[in-house]
Formats: structure tokens, sequence, C-alpha cells
């Protein structure tokens, strides 16, 4: 029997190479942020005691590392 040349159609979990590829949606930003942001308050109650301004200056420092750690790590994975 002869073969259809009708255009067979595409499946869902064959890409077409246009195709772009999904974002990813987890970050480690997040989770990073959170964990320096409470090792920082450690460290700053161990140091200073209960002192507020110091806790909440540990928090905040804490966070920004944990952003730029999360960051790297992103980069690391993605390059993969």
């Amino acid at each position: 029997m002869p073969q259809s040349r009708k255009r067979k159609p595409q499946h869902e979990h064959h890409l077409t190479p246009h195709t772009e590829k999904a974002t990813k949606k987890n970050s480690a930003v997040l989770v990073a942020v959170i964990f320096f942001g409470l090792l920082g308050t450690g460290i700053a109650w161990f140091a200073a005691g209960s002192s507020v301004l110091w806790l909440l200056t540990g928090a905040a420092g804490g966070a920004i590392a944990g952003y730029f750690f999360g960051h790297q790590i992103d980069k690391a994975l993605s390059k993969k």
C-alpha cells in the first residue's frame, strides 16, 4: 500500500527547535536568604545579647549575604 504524504502530527513530548525552554520557577535565593538571615540573627544574638538593633542588623546582613550566595548557586547549577 502506498505511504501517505500527509504531514504527521507533532507530539507534545517532541519539542520543535524554535520553542523556548520554560523558565525555572524554583530558586535557591529564597532558601539562602532565609537560612543566612537566621544564621546572622543567631550570630548577633551570641555576640551582642538580646539587643534588638544588633539582631536586626545581623538578620539584614545575613539576608544580603544569602541573596548573593543564592545567586551564585543558581548560576552554578544553570551551567550544567
